[in-house]
């Protein structure tokens, strides 16, 4: 159980309206967001320190928590560093098809969406913010931080993309489509009644990921037995998303590709890769990114289940150290 100390004050933001890229208009936009650090003012009033956090597939405003655990390193530079943590657009429990009531009505959206999104919250919550310190996106976050510095490469000093990648394909793009088709197999999801079997549904879909979601060491080295119980508690954590969520998040994954735009980047760029599971493979993802960022740097990890805590750490203090030079 975490300390307390470790969380981050949650709050709940409703920007008015929030256009997407294709003119459809949602009005109170819920924004899910989280703070913990200390600002620091220039001479003007400008925050400078301010680093946003994009979370993880599975994840939202409050996965900075589990990092703030895992690495005590983290949680002391909430005294040198601003940080927010916004649950993305598309995410419970920001704005999202279930917690919109749009359901199948919900219009798709782009990864230019998922920037504005929590740009606009920014310029209006912290309107002091003129430019980001840093944005560092793990995962599924990573594309977000990606796309920041794509569509507005001067509003930040640096990015850091961590286990992430530049577009969807492979294993991703698998995924996303197979998820998608079972969904599409049944037309429950398209009915106003939500049933048993839309949730077996979103069980199914999850124990697919989990082919994809696990070191392999670590699957190797355990019992049938292990590996039955942990399909089932992994699987049990996608609950958290409807299958309305579900299905516009796979419309996005399969759409997701920034590689054309790669050469709109301006600022630094520090490249991690985690060489554990078949969801980002640092040769199709990470290195070819690196290559195509000029001036970027990168560095690989070479993780196993068992040692989490301490490479989270280690990694950590690369991100410090990164973010300080800037």
């Amino acid at each position: 159980m975490f300390e307390e100390k470790y969380f981050l004050k949650n709050n709940q933001y409703f920007l008015e309206e929030f256009q997407f890229k294709n003119g459809f208009i949602i009005e109170n936009a819920k924004v899910d967001y989280g703070i913990v650090g200390t600002p620091k003012y220039d001479d003007e009033g400008n925050i400078i320190n301010a680093i946003l956090f994009c979370h993880n597939f599975n994840g939202n405003y409050s996965t900075l928590s589990s990092v703030n655990q895992a690495s005590e390193e983290i949680f002391v530079l909430k005294d040198e560093y601003f940080f927010i943590s916004i649950t993305s657009l598309g995410i419970p429990e920001s704005c999202c098809p279930s917690t919109s009531g749009l359901n199948n009505n919900f219009p798709d959206y782009e990864i230019e969406d998922l920037v504005n999104f929590q740009r606009q919250f920014i310029s209006e919550k912290f309107p002091n913010i003129k430019k980001l310190k840093a944005i560092i996106g793990y995962s599924f976050g990573g594309f977000i931080a990606l796309g920041w510095s794509i569509f507005y490469p001067d509003e930040m000093d640096c990015i850091i993309q961590l286990d992430s990648s530049f577009k969807s394909q492979g294993y991703k793009y698998i995924y996303a489509s197979l998820a998608n088709r079972i969904i599409d197999q049944s037309s429950e999801h398209l009915d106003d009644m939500y049933n048993e079997s839309i949730s077996k549904m979103l069980i199914l879909i999850s124990q697919i990921r989990y082919l994809m979601s696990f070191p392999r060491d670590y699957l190797n080295s355990v019992s049938n037995e292990e590996i039955d119980l942990s399909i089932d508690t992994f699987a049990e954590e996608i609950l958290f998303l409807d299958i309305y969520d579900m299905k516009f998040l796979n419309n996005f994954l399969m759409s997701f590709n920034l590689e054309s735009e790669l050469d709109r980047i301006k600022c630094k760029v520090l490249i991690i890769s985690l060489n554990r599971t078949n969801y980002y493979v640092p040769e199709f993802d990470a290195i070819p990114l690196h290559e195509m960022v000029e001036g970027s740097e990168y560095l690989s990890f070479d993780l196993s289940f068992a040692s989490d805590t301490e490479n989270i750490h280690n990694i950590v203090v690369v991100i410090k150290k990164f973010v300080d030079s800037v």
